[in-house]
């Protein structure tokens, strides 16, 4: 039999098959990836011997890959500037992929882009006099806002269809003309108000 005259199969295949699988039904197996492309299910584990785990670390990898670390941790930025960047290209990395969302935070990190990622956070926090106690309870927070955004991107125009008589507050939100950049402006708004809040606490963080 003719060799075929293009690569089946590469690492970079397998992570878009794996990704476009994700995106029609929010997850991917090994045998879905191989039917996709074609090839037999156990050819797959020749690129990616640890297979569905590889899968995942080097989808993470790749979209991690993305965010400038170089911006993030620019020595003459202040710590609210760190922040307020790291949050916003964080959002803009995974809201490429919403429907990913859940696999890269299924699993503990102990991939090299991911940890510089929360480093430069982590310094961030430690410069605006946060406790090291509470680093985790803040990166938790601004993890909610990077990932509750990125899934709001993906949410239906309108966000609700609701009745004047039965829910009069909530119809006259939604009735009312909605911002330009509405997940946009929330994200800021989400932002500032973290901000704010580090910048409140930094005198005595333990009593706010």
């Amino acid at each position: 039999m003719a060799r075929p005259r293009k690569q089946l199969l590469s690492r970079d295949i397998i992570l878009e098959a794996a990704l476009e699988l994700v995106g029609r039904h929010r997850d991917f197996t090994i045998t879905g990836i191989a039917q996709h492309l074609g090839v037999n299910p156990s050819s797959l584990y020749h690129h990616m011997i640890g297979g569905r785990d590889e899968i995942i670390e080097a989808l993470r990898e790749r979209i991690y890959r993305e965010i400038d670390l170089d911006a993030l941790g620019g020595a003459d930025a202040s710590w609210q500037s760190r922040i307020e960047y790291w949050v916003l290209a964080y959002r803009e990395a995974v809201a490429r992929y919403p429907s990913a969302i859940p696999l890269l935070l299924g699993r503990m990190v102990d991939d090299a882009p991911t940890l510089a990622l929360y480093e430069v956070l982590a310094s961030a926090l430690a410069e605006a006099g946060v406790p090291r106690e509470q680093h985790l309870a803040v990166i938790s927070m601004l993890d909610a806002l990077v990932f509750g955004s990125a899934l709001d991107a993906a949410s239906p125009d309108p966000l609700w269809l609701s009745s004047a008589d039965a829910h009069p507050a909530l119809h006259g939100a939604g009735a009312s003309e909605p911002a330009p950049d509405r997940i946009g402006e929330g994200l800021r708004l989400g932002i500032r108000a973290a901000i704010s809040y580090l910048e409140v606490s930094r005198a005595g963080f333990d009593r706010v």
